[in-house]
């Protein structure tokens, strides 16, 4: 079977604010540094960035899957998935796949939103899990819950960032390859990823995993195919892991600021919040 480059985790922008502008540079990119069949995931983090990021004006697109999981330019012959980063009581959650506005609750515990998602049909991945909000540290305590994943983000380039102290910890990729070789045996259904976590269009990319290509052409077989081929990637197929330290010093700051305008009442760096829209289950 055919592989394809996927950066499987991407928010494009530390704001959720899209410009018509980030469609074509993002899909030009991505064809770029991936090549043939590129893939990359846009994430939404308690926003909609990917229903916006659809409505941007640029190239032609088609809907793939049945709930528009995905969107494929066929001139670029790219791929972009929605995803969600759900904020567990226990840390973030990856969810790939999930319909378009289909939004999973905030704030719950992790077997509740492990449970949601599957219910969704989505891919569940452990996203940096030994970085800050990780869920690592709640796996090593309750492993009976890695019967509903289907990856481990063993290497985010985000997460090269690392203090000595405080809530960035250090070899935080390496512990969750660790990790991941030290569960293999027990969960052979899991896969291993590596990916970006860019909050910049630059660094789609900059980090990927080789995955079989998807079945965009059978709309109802989507999000298994995605599933499957996501189940199937292992350590090998990570084949490019880059650092992001910089970008990720970058994103803080940007973040702080962001933080700071909202709580004097700022609310232009986000879209819609979907919990205010009455749009999480």
């Amino acid at each position: 079977m055919k592989k394809i480059k996927a950066d499987l985790h991407n928010h494009l922008r530390s704001s959720s604010i899209l410009e018509n502008s980030d469609f074509n540079n993002s899909v030009d990119i991505a064809s770029k540094k991936l090549g043939s069949g590129a893939c990359f995931g846009l994430i939404n983090m308690h926003d909609r960035r990917y229903e916006k990021f659809a409505d941007l004006k640029g190239y032609e697109r088609e809907w793939v899957g049945e709930n528009r999981n995905a969107i494929y330019i066929p001139e670029k012959d790219v791929l972009v998935i929605r995803g969600q980063e759900v904020t567990t009581k226990q840390g973030h959650l990856l969810v790939l796949g999930l319909g378009y506005d289909v939004h999973l609750k905030n704030s719950i515990s992790l077997e509740d939103t492990l449970k949601k998602a599957k219910d969704n049909n989505g891919t569940i991945i452990a996203d940096h899990p030994f970085y800050i909000e990780g869920i690592g540290k709640s796996l090593e305590k309750n492993m009976q819950l890695l019967k509903y994943f289907d990856a481990i983000e063993i290497y985010n380039g985000e997460a090269t960032f690392g203090l000595p102290i405080g809530p960035f910890p250090k070899n935080a990729n390496e512990k969750a390859q660790k990790f991941y070789n030290e569960i293999k045996e027990d969960f052979p259904h899991l896969g291993a990823i590596s990916s970006s976590d860019g909050h910049s269009i630059s660094e789609i990319g900059s980090s990927y995993t080789e995955i079989n290509s998807l079945d965009i052409a059978n709309k109802k077989n989507f999000v298994y195919s995605l599933r499957d081929s996501v189940r199937g990637a292992n350590l090998d197929d990570c084949k490019k892991m880059n650092s992001s330290f910089f970008s990720s010093m970058k994103h803080i700051s940007e973040l702080v600021g962001i933080i700071a305008s909202e709580k004097i009442g700022y609310k232009g760096f986000k879209t819609e919040r979907p919990d205010e829209l009455e749009l999480s289950i």
